[in-house]
């Protein structure tokens, strides 16, 4: 208690230094306008109103008190995020950094709480697999084994005791420890892990940052273990491929995350490290290129190698265009004690803008995300703060942006803040914010901009291609007018210590359709182009390979059929995204012959009119009236694929249409042309096969 009235004198004091210090903070930013209109491209939002949020937490049922104490490495931490682990279309929430919450429940409960759909939760915490983790303080959430379920990953800031784990989801809330097995049991100081497919083999890496000196302890020591990079093998094993990659980093590492800084496809790894100006013995932050599975340390060149007390990062579009920016928090009262903005320039490099943009925010901050909170097509930044109130900064479009955090009302708790995370956690089309401070409950910041219909909205849920499901490092790009936005799924990064929303959000202000939205899976080989997409709604993007199949058994068959008739002759709704073959938001008589191009089943024309019986029952359902996908008429007629009349279809009927093989010398008498092409062909045996029996 009384480190907590320390903090709380000291935040007053604080405060008002800050405050002073604005103006001069302004005018400075102000006088780089020039710099920042040669970086900054997009839009001006319109003026609308910025609606505050609410803080309910406990009363949406997120009870999760924070330890009033540090972990035993220091002032470093626990992470908080989202992840749907029970594949209902909601997000859940992990938290990390538990408080005794009554007599017998030890510290280091890892929270896991189930949402109903409606942004309400129910406690999951308990006998679900998952141990108590003393020194837990990171995760991050992907499908490491391709089955379908969000797994995780666990970090702990611990040296010799308490090591990170790897849980594998088994539904319904059940987890099974696979470290040691996977060959991920960590044992050492780490801190924010991340999840991308380096290598481009479809199965999720997992890289590890590692924290090399206890907190105070003067020593360099973390076990002989620097950082990790562990390649999956797809068998549910990991090897270390840091040291062959050169990622093999002795620095007090805090964050990594995987994101495509150039755009050519492939996931490269950006790592946020403690004490980097304190040299020689200290390491900066690190930007290595990924050259086709081969990591490439591009620190220098590149521009991202900041030296200070980095943190968290942000990693996302700030300035819109369509290139991926940095931002790193850092400890004020230092020289060069502010954060840093690294600007894309879409050349390989970056330019540090902070000032300029008026995010360089001179106060000790830990967690930073980039998100549109106001659906304006903008993304805007939250900063976690150590001795004050958290701060929001508004990008209206134009540098300077403005910290807008009381009219928002979401500065959190007066105390130590690390980690925050967003995610829609009603489904209502605007994000929500996620708040883990030191000695308080976890805050949830609900958003109402989306219910006042001010602004409007797209969210994509992107299905990967097997086995990873949730397409961990694909990238979108929607366009509305002549502005575009990019949005990139990470598992891990953009924050600190846990994990945003992998739902993909994009605020679309005021209009009622994106012109263009471009889909990138990882590895950049598989692109979709959609046109006209309907905003307010959230729409499943699916890989080529997947169309027509809605069932997801593998095959286009006569289920999903039926599933295009009820989606054919409208725009797409959900759930009739699958049959949308040219992605131009119209289920039309184009996607039905792309859809017959790809049926497993026969494709008959039973009367022989030239017509394939399923256009003429897509033109009229009541011409099959038992859904079997033969025309009633032709039923009643005789039984298909039966040449030779006995009411089955057997070897007997393939005799037939072997002996009467060619051309039909009277075409409208050749019981053995069963497909009606005038010819007796392998068509017409593999007509009486699919009709066996």
């Amino acid at each position: 208690m009384a480190f907590a009235t320390l903090t709380h004198s000291f935040n007053a004091l604080l405060k008002a230094a800050i405050a002073r210090a604005s103006k001069t903070r302004l005018q400075a930013a102000a006088s780089l306008l020039p710099l920042a209109t040669t970086v900054l491209i997009i839009k001006v939002a319109q003026a609308q109103p910025l609606i505050p949020f609410t803080e309910e937490a406990v009363g949406r049922g997120l009870v999760y008190q924070m330890q009033n104490y540090f972990q035993t490495g220091g002032l470093l931490g626990f992470g908080c995020g989202f992840a749907d682990l029970d594949n209902d279309g909601d997000q859940d929430v992990i938290l990390l950094g538990a408080h005794f919450v009554e007599r017998f429940v030890p510290i280091g409960k890892v929270g896991i709480f189930e949402n109903d759909g409606t942004g309400h939760f129910t406690d999951r915490s308990t006998n679900n697999g998952i141990e108590l983790m003393p020194e837990g303080v990171g995760f991050a959430a992907a499908d490491y084994d391709g089955d379908g379920l969000i797994d995780l990953y666990i970090t702990q800031m611990s040296f010799d005791v308490h090591p990170s784990r790897l849980y594998r989801n088994l539904g319904n809330f059940q987890f099974e420890d696979t470290s040691a097995a996977a060959g991920v049991e960590l044992l050492a100081p780490a801190q924010a892990p991340a999840w991308g497919d380096y290598n481009n083999d479809g199965w999720v890496d997992l890289h590890v940052p590692t924290y090399h000196m206890a907190y105070g302890s003067g020593s360099w020591s973390s076990n002989g273990v620097l950082d990790k990079l562990y390649r999956n093998n797809g068998d549910g094993t990991f090897t270390d491929v840091a040291p062959a990659q050169g990622v093999d980093n002795n620095g007090y590492g805090f964050q990594s995350v995987w994101f495509d800084y150039d755009r050519d496809g492939d996931v490269d790894l950006y790592l946020s490290q403690d004490r980097g100006h304190l040299g020689p013995y200290f390491q900066s932050n690190k930007l290595w290129r990924n050259d086709d599975g081969v990591l490439v340390n591009v620190s220098a060149e590149s521009g991202a190698d900041e030296a200070l007390f980095s943190m968290g990062i942000a990693c996302g579009d700030f300035d819109g265009n369509r290139w991926p920016d940095i931002y790193v928090t850092n400890l004020a009262g230092y020289i060069n004690g502010y954060n840093r903005l690294l600007l894309n320039q879409g050349n390989g490099t970056f330019l540090e803008s902070a000032a300029a943009a008026g995010v360089d925010h001179w106060v000790t901050s830990w967690g930073a995300i980039f998100f549109d909170f106001s659906n304006d097509g903008i993304q805007d930044l939250y900063v976690n703060n150590q001795f004050v109130d958290n701060t929001m900064y508004h990008n209206a479009g134009a540098f300077p942006c403005e910290a807008v955090t009381t009219e928002l009302d979401c500065g959190g708790n007066d105390g130590t803040s690390w980690s925050s995370a967003v995610g829609d956690i009603d489904n209502d089309g605007d994000l929500d914010l996620l708040v883990s401070s030191l000695s308080f409950n976890v805050e949830l910041f609900v958003n109402h901009h989306a219910d006042s219909g001010e602004r409007r909205w797209l969210e994509y849920v992107v299905v990967g291609q097997a086995p990873n499901t949730k397409a961990v490092g694909a990238s979108l790009d929607t366009r509305i007018g002549q502005y575009w936005q990019w949005r990139e799924i990470m598992a891990g990064g953009n924050g600190y210590l846990g994990q945003n929303d992998l739902t993909v959000h994009v605020g679309a202000d005021t209009v009622l359709a994106a012109d263009e939205v471009v889909v990138s899976w990882p590895g950049g080989k598989t692109v979709r182009t959609l046109t006209n997409v309907p905003t307010n709604q959230r729409w499943t993007m699916w890989p080529p390979e997947r169309l027509g199949d809605a069932n997801g058994n593998g095959l286009v068959t006569l289920s999903d059929f039926w599933v295009f008739v009820g989606c054919h002759g409208r725009g797409v709704e959900p759930g009739c995204e699958i049959m949308d073959f040219d992605g131009n938001w119209q289920i039309d008589d184009i996607d039905f012959y792309a859809f017959t191009g790809v049926y497993d089943d026969p494709v008959e024309d039973c009367d022989r009119d030239g017509v394939i019986d399923l256009a003429e029952i897509l033109g009229e359902r009541s011409l099959d009236g038992d859904q079997n996908g033969v025309l009633d008429e032709c039923e009643e007629a005789g039984v298909p694929g039966d040449v030779t009349g006995d009411g089955l279809v057997n070897v007997f009927d393939l005799l037939a249409v072997i002996s009467a093989w060619g051309p039909c010398p009277q075409p409208q008498n050749c019981p053995a042309d069963l497909t009606g092409d005038g010819t007796v062909n392998v068509a017409d045996l593999l007509f009486v096969i699919g009709h066996w029996g």
